[in-house]
């Protein structure tokens, strides 16, 4: 009953008035700046753009990015929705007041022009469509008798039904905006599915659907293809015919325009046409879309659709059935079903970026890597991946609190420290800016971006310190086994991590030449030690396991890779090829 009082009171509250709201414009979200779309979260009609999720662990990652995914999507759409649907209502009145008139002076001007305009609206509007053109024509000779109050008489009837679906059709009823749903969404089995639906009830206010564990993308793919057939014949042609006649037909009609019409597409479609359809967002964990459902994803990507968008949510294991390895879980392993013991410490495969792999040889699709660590720059990334005219993939590295070990509060926090520790940068590729990487490609947001790491401040002190994967990876319970305090803070005997990380390349562990003792590349089993500190400064030396130094090279490279896209100086690896190649001439 309390729950019930209190959902009951919600609704009786009236969205933040705008001037709480800084530059963020409800009405015209596009034209407001990307930082500040972060407030379209204390707008009430936007935020009941997801009412699922309630059954999510406390403080789930993916929580958050998927609120933000169909909060955004609906702040963005519904005013474009309500603008088009005014639009529509005033053509309509227009064209039924003087469309006879338009239609008898191109008929005296240009019949044959007229007749193919004629047949476009008997065939593509009213249904008299045949098989073939022979057909077509045979069938309105037999059934159709009416005149030009007919034809636009059907044309006005199918845009006011088209402005009202925009703006004031109820698809569900309760707290929802009014209008037809700006999106729909296709999920892979996981997490996301368990915690966002409830069967045989879909408490997503848009369609939504989720079918095998590796088919969302297929599917996503499927319905946005329905979207633009539907968008394209129920919306985009009746406009454009409407236009004709407002224009009095100023650059005739042709049977080439019929056939255009008939054969109709998004190649046909101007941008303004595409931002107008409803888009699809696919959804999935790194399993269902980088592992088994990958080639799926791949298909989809490739296509280029231009209303289909992805989110993978990246927690770097199968949170949803057990802890087990995904391709991108990281090098020490998938955590409950792969932890470190006297055979193993990990996994000896690289980390899969599913975001990095669509980089090349994927066609033009807008990229992005983001988390809540930078919640503007993901809000902006998720914007101009849905204004972006092709497919768009966007990965979001999003904490599994059960998984991860880490408290409740802790996503964002935790987001940050795994890009700040180059685990997953912030990158973003929009292919609209150019054909080069230099062009389109980014790692704005990643602190210390010329150097291998990011630099941090000793408390109390001046000093600085490098913050790697290792220091991330002492904040969460999962790499419990991999690093261990040292209590009485004696180091003797061990090697200092930078000092070791020095020495090692990837090359050297893709040989095992940090296996062999005597190489100058020799990881010694807990051998080596990192040291984070105290908020007042007080230092504390972990000792680490061979695993996790590998892990921190194998990270480290993959940053320089990123950082080679943008033909990023490090100093950092110059001097470590320096300081190799002393060591080998020294032997």
């Amino acid at each position: 009953a309390d729950i019930e009082t209190s959902a009951e009171f919600l609704k009786l509250l009236h969205d933040t008035p705008q001037k709480y709201l800084g530059l963020f414009d409800a009405a015209n979200p596009a034209e407001a700046r990307a930082a500040t779309l972060r407030y379209h979260l204390m707008v009430q009609s936007k935020y009941t753009s997801l009412v699922s999720g309630d059954g999510a662990c406390a403080g789930c990652g993916e929580k958050s990015v998927l609120r933000g995914v169909a909060t955004l999507t609906e702040t963005l759409m519904r005013p474009i929705f309500h603008h088009k649907s005014d639009r529509l209502e005033a053509k309509a009145n227009k064209i039924q007041s003087d469309g006879e008139a338009a239609l008898s002076a191109f008929k005296a001007k240009d019949e044959a022009g007229y007749e193919a305009f004629k047949t476009s609206i008997l065939h593509i509007i009213m249904g008299f469509g045949g098989t073939d053109d022979k057909d077509t024509k045979a069938r309105i000779a037999a059934e159709f008798n009416g005149s030009d109050k007919e034809l636009i008489g059907a044309l006005v009837q199918v845009m006011k039904q088209d402005s009202h679906n925009h703006k004031h059709l109820q698809t569900i009823e309760g707290t929802t905006p009014e209008g037809q749903c700006a999106m729909a969404m296709a999920a892979h089995t996981g997490c996301n599915t368990v915690f966002g639906s409830t069967p045989p009830n879909n408490p997503h206010p848009y369609p939504w659907m989720n079918s095998l564990f590796q088919d969302g993308a297929t599917i996503g793919w499927l319905i946005g293809e329905s979207f633009i057939q539907n968008h394209g014949k129920r919306s985009v042609i009746p406009e454009r015919l409407a236009d004709c006649i407002l224009d009095n037909f100023k650059d005739g009609y042709t049977d080439e325009d019929y056939f255009d019409f008939c054969h109709f597409g998004d190649n046909f479609m101007t941008d303004s046409e595409i931002m107008e359809m409803p888009k699809v967002w696919v959804v999935g964990g790194d399993g269902g879309m980088g592992d088994i459902g990958f080639q799926n994803v791949s298909k989809a990507v490739l296509q280029n659709r231009p209303n289909v968008k992805m989110l993978m949510v990246n927690t770097q294991v199968y949170s949803n059935t057990g802890g087990q390895n995904s391709d991108s879980s990281v090098m020490t392993g998938g955590f409950d079903m792969n932890q470190a013991g006297p055979a193993t410490e990990g996994k000896m495969s690289e980390m899969k970026s599913v975001v990095e792999s669509f980089l090349g040889g994927h066609g033009s699709p807008f990229l992005a890597q983001v988390s809540m660590a930078n919640a503007a720059n993901m809000y902006k990334s998720m914007i101009d991946a849905i204004c972006y005219r092709g497919s768009s993939f966007i990965q979001a590295f999003t904490s599994c609190q059960p998984e991860h070990g880490v408290p409740d509060d802790s996503s964002q926090r935790q987001a940050l420290a795994a890009r700040d520790s180059r685990c997953v940068p912030e990158l973003v590729s929009n292919p609209s800016l150019g054909e080069t990487l230099a062009d389109n490609f980014s790692l704005k947001g990643n602190p210390n971006s010329k150097n291998d790491w990011m630099k941090k401040t000793i408390p109390g002190s001046k000093e600085k310190f490098n913050y790697t994967v290792a220091h991330w990876a002492f904040t969460e319970a999962r790499f419990r086994l991999h690093h261990k305090i040292i209590k009485d803070g004696n180091v003797d005997g061990l090697i200092f991590l930078d000092v070791i990380l020095k020495n090692v390349t990837m090359n050297d562990v893709i040989h095992r030449y940090h296996m062999v003792k005597g190489h100058r590349a020799f990881i010694p089993k807990n051998g080596v030690y990192a040291t984070e500190y105290k908020a007042d400064g007080t230092p504390i030396h972990h000792v680490l396991s061979r695993q996790m130094v590998v892990f921190c090279v194998e990270r480290r490279r993959n940053w320089r890779m990123l950082q080679s896209k943008l033909a990023i100086e490090n100093k950092d690896y110059i001097a470590q090829k320096e300081h190799i190649k002393e060591l080998e001439a020294a032997n």
